[in-house]
């Protein structure tokens, strides 16, 4: 029974991780740093390449072992999550952009503090945070841009976006937007059996996959000899994404009832904090259980 609810707790960070990689501004890797898993993904997606793959096959003593059931159920969580919630999360960005972007600003904003170790200001490796905020503002600052909807276009923004995607902090979905790419493939995950929408998901993945194992490695070694200063960069990342998502919009603010208006909203973000204080404690209950 342990083992079946094992199962269903990974396909739900899965699932977590796959909800918020839809909404532009949040990152699926922010949301996997929240549930305590981040650097077991990047540990064991490390691990798969042409050397280690070949021998596994051979029953090599020298292999390191992939916990390939649990990359399987995370996975298979973000794919159901992706495709199953495409059309709430577009209908919610168009009608209630606001609201949503209140609850997962509140979301990181608990994260962050959460993440942060006790007295990191002690710690003088933890001026990378700064760097961090300022790339990921930066980023989140930038235009859209307006390329061909081909087959190779499809491919690189998969691959770009996937490393932005597995970055806390960056979401891949902005790529996307910046890209311009972002409509597109919404739509396309929408209504996945039109036309030749299979084609592009295909090869859409295809370029997460080659974009998602090539920058793993870096990922892997930096948490390995820098932790640390990883960890700041990180952090950074998801107070400068921060920008993306800020709810209170200037046409909100010029509205005369912009005090009942802001209200469901600062209801919203104490919700989102609240949520992101809940959550790693339940993880970590569930783990020493």
């Amino acid at each position: 029974m342990n083992k079946y609810k094992e199962k269903i707790n990974i396909f739900l960070k899965g699932f977590a991780m796959g909800m918020v990689d839809i909404i532009p501004g949040i990152s699926g890797g922010t949301m996997a740093l929240i549930l305590g898993i981040y650097e077991k993904i990047i540990l064991e997606l490390k691990k798969i390449n042409f050397k280690n793959l070949k021998r596994i096959f051979k029953k090599d003593k020298n292999q390191e072992k992939i916990d390939f059931k649990f990359l399987i159920i995370l996975f298979l969580g973000i794919i159901t999550a992706i495709i199953s919630l495409a059309k709430i999360i577009h209908y919610l960005l168009e009608k209630h952009n606001s609201y949503l972007y209140g609850f997962f600003f509140g979301l990181i904003i608990a994260s962050i503090f959460i993440i942060l170790p006790k007295k990191f200001y002690k710690n003088k490796k933890f001026i990378f945070i700064i760097p961090g905020f300022l790339i990921a503002w930066i980023i989140s600052s930038a235009e859209s841009l307006t390329t061909a909807n081909s087959y190779f276009n499809i491919f690189l923004s998969g691959a770009i976006a996937i490393c932005a995607m597995i970055l806390p902090g960056i979401s891949g979905s902005f790529i996307l937007l910046i890209l311009g790419k972002y409509e597109f493939m919404i739509s396309v995950l929408k209504n996945p059996f039109m036309d030749n929408n299979l084609i592009y998901i295909f090869i859409f993945v295809l370029g997460c996959l080659v974009g998602l194992l090539s920058f793993v490695k870096l990922l892997s070694y930096a948490f390995k000899k820098h932790h640390t200063i990883s960890l700041a960069i990180l952090i950074g990342f998801m107070a400068g994404a921060l920008k993306k998502i800020w709810p209170f919009s200037q046409t909100l603010i010029n509205e005369k009832d912009f005090l009942i208006n802001i209200t469901p909203i600062i209801l919203l973000m104490i919700l989102g904090i609240i949520t992101g204080i809940f959550i790693p404690r339940m993880v970590k209950t569930k783990n020493r259980g």
